[in-house]
């Protein structure tokens, strides 16, 4: 395997490398996600998937071994020649779909046998006996050497199989995707807002808990319900202590109204002034904004003292979370009042 030097070309942000992907899977060419660890690029697969309406197999490749793939052989006694039996994880026609994705996941952490067993399925879709429905579209994701993940040397026989997207961690992306989450709340993605640059850093000495995008969405979720005495430490054993003493900062100092509250007198309740609570708040507002209650938060939210960049962000997050906040009489006064914006 040659050298491979860290790639310094074209970066995709997770909505941009979506959307080259939709391309791609209409050609049918394999394509290959790379990005440091935690910024979401095999769930990219699965969100395109699902909204596809297709078959979905993520398979673990740095956990297989080469008969993994090729199949194990057994004799057939009867007719004195050996067959192969299929591993579990191929796609099936009958259970699986005729259609779909399937992600061979940290393809960096597999042995050079593994590789060479993928040529085969990649460019021809099949190994051996072994053959990929000829409507399942391979790809592939996993971590750059750069990233300090354990990632090995990609053959460049099984690279030039693959069309290779650079992606690194996206703002806009991951706060539209935590809005559209159950048990996200509105605090983290806030908080992301504020801090952009802690959304993924790998900066520090402790490589063991640091900020990505997954392992925020993590801390969403244990936050919830937690004593106030134990929140730095869960936030710092998912993130690292650096970036959980900033989001713990911001949790004692946050003060906002509820959305209640604003409905009740959206002319008269209290907008905070700091900026932290601002993007926090927008943050809330955009998540709890619906066709119910979208006229009296548009009252609240066109206020002076709110802001007009925070107007802008709150009504857009909330209309790429609802679209249907657009077919609203409040929305079209937002959009006539903003008529220089691309909506």
């Amino acid at each position: 395997m040659a050298e491979q030097k860290p790639h310094e070309g074209i970066t995709h942000t997770m909505i941009s490398a979506k959307r080259l992907a939709y391309w791609m899977y209409e050609k049918n060419q394999p394509t290959y996600f790379h990005g440091p660890p935690g910024v979401g690029k095999s769930d990219l697969f699965r969100e395109m998937a699902e909204e596809l309406g297709i078959g979905y197999k993520d398979i673990r490749a740095g956990t297989k071994l080469p008969e993994d793939f090729s199949g194990i052989p057994v004799p057939d006694l009867e007719k004195r020649i050996a067959v192969w039996l299929k591993a579990e994880f191929w796609p099936d026609v009958k259970k699986d779909g005729e259609k779909g994705i399937i992600v061979f996941d940290e393809l960096t952490d597999t042995s050079k046998p593994v590789q060479s067993c993928l040529y085969q399925v990649i460019l021809d879709r099949r190994i051996g006996e072994v053959e990929l429905a000829r409507g399942w579209w391979p790809v592939a994701a996993g971590n750059r050497r750069q990233d300090r993940a354990a990632a090995q040397q990609l053959s460049t026989a099984l690279a030039n199989r693959f069309a290779h997207v650079d992606i690194e961690a996206d703002v806009e992306a991951w706060v539209l995707w935590a809005m559209k989450q159950d048990d996200m709340g509105h605090m983290v993605p806030g908080f992301i807002r504020w801090r952009p640059n802690l959304l993924h850093s790998m900066d520090g000495a402790d490589l063991r808990a640091f900020p990505t995008p997954r392992s925020w969405a993590a801390v969403a979720r244990c936050i919830d319900g937690c004593p106030d005495d134990l929140l730095l430490h869960v936030v710092a054993s998912l993130v690292g202590e650096g970036a959980a003493g900033e989001f713990a900062a911001f949790m004692r100092t946050i003060d906002l109204p509820d959305i209640d509250e604003i409905c009740a007198a959206p002319n008269k309740c209290r907008i905070p002034h700091e900026p932290s609570h601002k993007y926090a708040l927008s943050c809330m507002i955009s998540r709890y904004m619906d066709r119910s209650n979208i006229g009296k938060l548009m009252d609240y939210i066109k206020r002076a003292e709110f802001g007009t960049d925070f107007e802008i962000s709150t009504v857009l997050d909330a209309s790429k979370r609802d679209q249907t906040l657009t077919l609203t009489k409040a929305f079209n006064d937002f959009a006539n009042r903003n008529k220089d914006l691309q909506l």
